[in-house]
C-alpha cells in the first residue's frame, strides 16, 4: 500500500521537478531572471497524472470481480486461509 502512495505522491511531484531542471538550466545557460513559477498548472498537471494513473490502474488491472469469496476456515486441524472460487459465483435470490 506504501508503493501504491508513494508513486502516487511521485507522479504530483513530476511537473514540479520539470519546472526546477528547466528553471535551473534556463538560468544557468542564459543568466536570465528566473521565470515566475506557474503553480496552478504544476498543481493541475500534478493532479491529471494521479488522476490518469488511478484510471490506468483501475481498467488495466487483471482482478475479476467475478467469483465467491470464502471465509478462512478450520479443516481437519488446519487453517485454509481465506480465498476467491473463481468457478463458483453466487447467484441472487
Amino acid at each position: 500500500m506504501i508503493r501504491i502512495v508513494l508513486e502516487r505522491m511521485a507522479l504530483f511531484a513530476l511537473p514540479f521537478m520539470v519546472f526546477a531542471l528547466y528553471a535551473w538550466v534556463f538560468h544557468r545557460r542564459f543568466k536570465a531572471p528566473q521565470p515566475g513559477t506557474p503553480w496552478f498548472w504544476l498543481t493541475a498537471a500534478g493532479l491529471i497524472l494521479v488522476i490518469l494513473s488511478f484510471l490506468y490502474a483501475g481498467f488495466a488491472d487483471n482482478e475479476g470481480t467475478g467469483g465467491t469469496y470464502v471465509a478462512p476456515q478450520y479443516v481437519n486441524g488446519k487453517i485454509v486461509p481465506a480465498h476467491v472460487d473463481e468457478g463458483k459465483t453466487k447467484t441472487p435470490p
